[in-house]
């Protein structure tokens, strides 16, 4: 089942307001390998395809500049922790430096969730 544009319209117009917006990424694969992207027009940066990549996409859709980092994982599956462990330093890292950054997945609660944890965002 594809997302419709207009359904990332309405993310898009949810999200802060930034002339520059980081975006950590933990899309990857469904458990039984099927890649997260493939619902949308866009593509990872880590496959092949016709498709542009995440970060593209945005960045031609919508009258702002988009930054976005992958680390993919497995829906339902955790984050294994050297993942965890990047998410989250390239999360501080962005803070750090004064920069709006959102952490997503397919759902935006388990790893995301996970990650906000790891970096003491959450509790």
């Amino acid at each position: 089942m594809a997302i419709n544009e207009d359904v990332i319209d309405s993310w898009e117009q949810g999200l802060p307001q930034a002339d520059v917006l980081h975006i950590v990424s933990l899309l990857g694969q469904k458990t039984n390998g099927l890649s997260e992207f493939s619902y949308y027009p866009f593509r990872s940066a880590k496959e092949n395809g016709a498709k542009p990549v995440f970060e593209e996409w945005l960045n031609e859709r919508y009258s702002r500049l988009f930054v976005v980092y992958e680390f993919p994982t497995i829906d339902c599956q955790g984050i294994p922790p050297d993942v965890l462990s990047a998410a989250g330093r390239q999360v501080v890292k962005c803070l750090e430096g004064g920069e709006t950054t959102i952490v997503i997945d397919s759902a935006g609660a388990e790893r995301t969730t996970r990650v906000c944890v790891a970096i003491g965002g959450l509790r």
